[in-house]
């Protein structure tokens, strides 16, 4: 049985420092571009696609979000990876491959948002136009003309509704942590069990009705969360296949190898015969020992490298 190997994991921990150096710029480049002002879109008082009325009272708030898109699988995966699997490697690049996704996705979403500066559906009620105010001849009306609003901060953000950020960053976490599932349950093994199917598409359901709530709430148009429900697939699917192979591979319940042992197991092979042991290729000089470095849970080397069967060609002589 595998069993948690911490030290090893910490031990080849560096080589995993650029990733994580990534993750921490995207994570930066996120909060300063969301403070960054939009563009400022002139509109007509007669867009009846900006006259919804503003919910004070969101149905996902951006804490509900936080929890639901990147708290929630944290959790998943550190349950199936410490508990399930009893793979820190597993565990390790589990999360980094999480906060590749979710940062990248971030980065991505609010360079948009304040690039297109598109106004939201209940933009005329956050602006609060002076009384009698009608569009001009010719021309249309610009923000700082006609508006009264006197929360800075409210009238900023009713020009940030492409693409939706709820949408992007909760179907990035959460059709992360389904690829997640996928591979760990080996979902297209070629046996049809159903029940796998659901527990794969559970947090793509819960990640379709923090979508809808944002059209309930009147805070996105439909076009604004179909990107950014694009957006946040792409970004899963990028981050998860960063550190883990197809789901269509034999081997997709384990992640890539550690890079060094990849590197390694280049050189050895290119210097070194290999053997034919159990229906694997392995290279002779590869030390059982090391298993661990390919993954925690890797049980390729468990069964002795000196096989004592008899040759297929042997044949018994007669008495």
């Amino acid at each position: 049985m595998a069993v948690f190997n911490w030290k090893r994991t910490r031990s080849h921990g560096p080589s995993y420092l650029i990733d994580w150096l990534v993750v921490l710029m995207m994570a930066i480049a996120w909060f300063l571009i969301g403070n960054i002002p939009p563009f400022q879109r002139k509109f007509s008082i007669q867009d009846k696609t900006i006259m919804y009325p503003h919910a004070y009272h969101e149905t996902v708030t951006s804490v509900h979000l936080g929890l639901i898109c990147f708290l929630l699988p944290i959790v998943a995966i550190t349950l199936v990876a410490l508990l399930v699997r009893r793979s820190s490697w597993d565990w390790h690049v589990g999360i980094l491959g999480l906060c590749t996704t979710m940062t990248l996705t971030l980065a991505v979403t609010h360079t948009l948002k304040v690039s297109v500066g598109r106004l939201r559906p209940d933009f005329l009620d956050r602006c609060q136009p002076r009384e009698g105010t009608v569009d001009p001849a010719i021309g249309l009306l610009s923000i700082a003309d006609v508006c009264t609003q006197t929360n800075e901060s409210m009238l900023r953000d009713g020009s940030k509704s492409f693409p939706s950020g709820h949408s992007s960053e909760t179907f990035a976490g959460l059709t992360y942590l389904a690829l997640y599932f996928a591979g760990k349950l080996n979902l297209f093994d070629r046996q049809g069990r159903s029940i796998k199917g659901f527990i794969v598409l559970l947090p793509i359901l819960g990640a379709s009705l923090v979508a809808v709530s944002r059209l309930d709430d009147y805070r996105h148009h439909w076009q604004d969360i179909t990107v950014g429900t694009l957006i946040g697939i792409f970004f899963a699917y990028f981050g998860y296949r960063q550190y883990y192979p197809s789901l269509t591979d034999c081997q997709c319940a384990r992640p890539f190898p550690l890079r060094e042992m990849s590197r390694r197991a280049r050189r050895e092979e290119a210097v070194s015969p290999q053997l034919e042991y159990g229906g694997q290729v392995l290279p002779l000089a590869h030390d059982p020992r090391e298993r661990d470095a390919y993954s925690p849970d890797d049980t390729r080397f468990d069964t002795p490298l000196t096989d004592t069967s008899p040759p297929k060609h042997a044949q018994t002589s007669p008495v």
